[in-house]
C-alpha cells in the first residue's frame, strides 16, 4: 500500500504570515495571474515566493495555484491580492463566458467535439 499524500508542514493560516488580504481584491477562482518580473520582498512568505515561482514562465489560474501550492483557495486568493497590491503580479479577469452558466453547461460545443473527432481520425 502506497502512502497518503504529503502533508503540508506549514498550516495553511501561516501561508500568508499574518498579513490580511487588501480590501479592494476582487480576485475570483478563474483569475489569471502573470508576474512582473520582480522579486519578492523580505517581509513575504515563503508560499508568496513559491506562487511567484509558478507564474514566472506564464499565467496561471487561482484556481490552478491553489491545486499546485496545496493550499485552499481562499489563502491563495489571500497570497494573490498581497502580491498584486505590491505590484508583483497582474490579473485578468475570467472571460464571462467562463462564469455564465448557460442551458448547455458542462458540455462542449459541437464545433469543439467535430474538431476532437477529426483529430482523432487523423492520428
Amino acid at each position: 500500500m502506497s502512502p497518503g499524500p504529503a502533508r503540508r508542514l506549514v498550516p495553511s493560516y501561516l501561508a500568508t504570515g499574518g498579513i490580511s488580504a487588501p480590501e479592494h481584491s476582487t480576485l475570483q477562482d478563474l483569475t489569471a495571474l502573470t508576474a512582473t518580473g520582480q522579486s519578492a520582498l523580505p517581509h513575504h512568505t515563503p508560499a508568496h515566493q513559491r506562487l511567484l515561482d509558478l507564474v514566472s514562465d506564464g499565467g496561471l489560474t487561482v484556481m490552478e495555484i491553489a491545486g499546485y501550492l496545496r493550499l485552499p483557495i481562499g489563502v491563495v486568493k489571500m497570497l494573490a491580492a498581497q502580491l498584486v497590491s505590491d505590484g508583483h503580479l497582474r490579473a485578468a479577469a475570467p472571460l464571462p463566458d467562463a462564469l455564465a452558466p448557460t442551458a448547455h453547461a458542462g458540455r462542449p460545443s459541437r464545433a469543439l467535439l467535430e474538431e476532437v473527432m477529426h483529430g482523432l481520425l487523423a492520428l
